[in-house]
């Protein structure tokens, strides 16, 4: 990608004058490793020696486990940003929680059944008229092209007027996902009829959330794509390469805007959807933009009297692969689709012409500030002809911007297993048999002293002989809460200057002085 391109992707963002007092602190902490590559650093200042008694229960050395022979789980931390707003990521116990904003402005996308992939540098590409279903082609595409290029960084994308290069060949395809390079894995799968809304989490390749986030993508319970999710097509994984269903906190909503009464759509306000009516799913996905790695959240709607979110488009590739198959296809959008209300009515959701509520001035740093309209690829925003997303987005699927707000208060849990189960963290998972022995002081316990009792003749009915050994017998046996701890790529990924993300970033050259 050229400078000149860059710099429209990304604007460059005021520079700040820091105090002495905030590079210090700077300098003494790693940004992008708040645990120093040391996930149960909540035990490195423990040593188990030979002549201490717990040795029994924990072994030698460093603990890595508890008194009940459960492993320690690892703890991660970490933080994203976008426009100088912060998200706060944290592991502990399996439990991933994201907490950030209240209120965050979402826009409507919707995918078209397509994956786009884009030409290898120095790869033989397909001539601009060829059939990319034709068989003589699958090995050209197999080869040369692909949905992500983590190797070509930025260059590895191509605007939406670069679709052929300068001997001709196409710079990108767009496949349905029924196409033979990917094997039948899409072939049972559900029509894609629903949009997501979305807005971005971080700045390209995450980094100060990275060993976060790669390990909550590597767990059991992620990747694993719920009903409405599976109809949004985030289980494309070409499209979206990682995926982690989170919920809500209790106090945490979506809201819609319905508008103030009696006056134009300039005039907002926002209501609580009510999931119950309208079905709602959340996620925190990892997708290419601009072919490098961000953070999006997601919501995906449905009502359960409508089909007012629905839709695909009767057109193309996808559609032609489908049709048959798919019942009751939507081939109409509905502008404004209805929202169920935690207050008992029902409301359109009403766009907004500006970037979003929390942008006040985007303008003032090159950054446009205006809704795109329309859907597609962002492309070359602020550009008044650019889409809202992705080139896999229809077009008049329209974003609706900011139509859907959303509380950045979210927790999933990693083991796929909720902790409302009664089998879940017994005491007896780390020795692994229903009955398990206790140790203990023996004699007489509960025998009551204070003069009040002693003086009435009360009694302790619950008092006992204690033996030295018991034997207490669970239920069921689990085994104890596991995890995988991933392997970190860091090829390609790059801590973000100040011109790769609008907010202010001490230089590494000037910390030093």
């Amino acid at each position: 990608m050229n400078q000149i391109a860059f710099k429209k992707l990304i604007p460059l963002c005021v520079t700040l004058s820091l105090s002495s007092i905030a590079i210090q602190a700077a300098e003494s902490i790693n940004l992008t490793d708040l645990t120093n590559s040391d996930p149960f650093f909540y035990t490195s200042d423990q040593r188990i020696k030979s002549d201490n008694n717990q040795k029994e229960l924990l072994g030698l050395g460093r603990p890595n486990k508890t008194h009940s022979q459960i492993p320690h789980l690892p703890f991660y931390m970490g933080y994203m940003n976008t426009n100088s707003t912060y998200r706060f990521v944290n592991v502990a116990e399996q439990v991933f929680t994201m907490i950030g904003e209240g209120k965050h402005g979402l826009w409507r996308i919707q995918e078209n059944g397509t994956v786009r992939e884009y030409l290898r540098k120095d790869s033989k590409g397909l001539e601009k008229n060829a059939n990319i279903m034709a068989k003589e082609n699958l090995n050209v595409i197999e080869q040369n092209y692909s949905a992500y290029l983590p190797d070509e960084s930025w260059s590895g994308y191509k605007y939406p007027d670069e679709q052929y290069s300068k001997d001709g060949k196409l710079n990108y395809i767009d496949l349905p996902i029924t196409h033979p390079k990917y094997k039948n894995k899409y072939a049972e799968h559900a029509a894609i009829d629903l949009p997501n809304w979305y807005c971005t989490m971080s700045e390209n390749d995450y980094p100060y959330a990275q060993k976060a986030m790669d390990f909550a993508f590597n767990q059991k319970g992620a990747n694993q794509i719920g009903p409405l999710g599976k109809r949004a097509g985030l289980d494309v994984n070409e499209n979206y390469t990682r995926v982690l269903r989170v919920n809500h906190f209790p106090d945490a909503k979506s809201w819609v805007n319905v508008g103030q009464k009696g006056k134009d759509n300039l005039h907002v306000k926002w209501e609580s959807v009510d999931t119950t009516k309208t079905s709602a799913e959340y996620y925190l996905v990892e997708r290419p933009f601009f072919n490098k790695p961000y953070l999006f959240v997601l919501a995906v709607f449905d009502n359960k009297d409508n089909s007012d979110h629905q839709y695909i488009r009767p057109d193309g590739a996808y559609y032609q692969a489908i049709k048959d198959k798919a019942a009751n296809i939507k081939t109409s959008v509905t502008a404004q689709p209805s929202f169920h209300l935690e207050n008992g009515d029902t409301a359109k959701a009403i766009g907004l012409p500006i970037f979003g509520v929390h942008h006040p001035n985007r303008a003032s740093y090159g950054a446009g500030g205006a809704c795109p309209l329309k859907g597609g690829d962002w492309g070359r925003y602020p550009n008044t002809n650019s889409g809202s997303g992705w080139p896999t987005n229809y077009e008049e699927v329209t974003p609706l911007c900011d139509s859907v707000l959303v509380d950045i208060k979210f927790f999933s849990n990693l083991d796929g297993k909720d902790w409302n189960d009664s089998a879940k963290y017994l005491a007896n998972a780390g020795v692994g048999t229903k009955s398990v022995s206790y140790k203990v002081q023996p004699g007489k316990y509960g025998v009551f002293t204070d003069p009040y009792n002693t003086k009435n003749g009360k009694t302790n009915a619950e008092s006992k002989s204690v033996p030295a050994e018991l034997e207490i017998t669970f239920p069921s046996v689990e085994a104890p809460v596991t995890y995988v701890i991933p392997t970190t790529k860091v090829a390609g990924r790059m801590v973000p200057t100040e011109a790769t993300t609008c907010r202010p970033v001490i230089q590494a050259s000037l910390m030093k002085e």
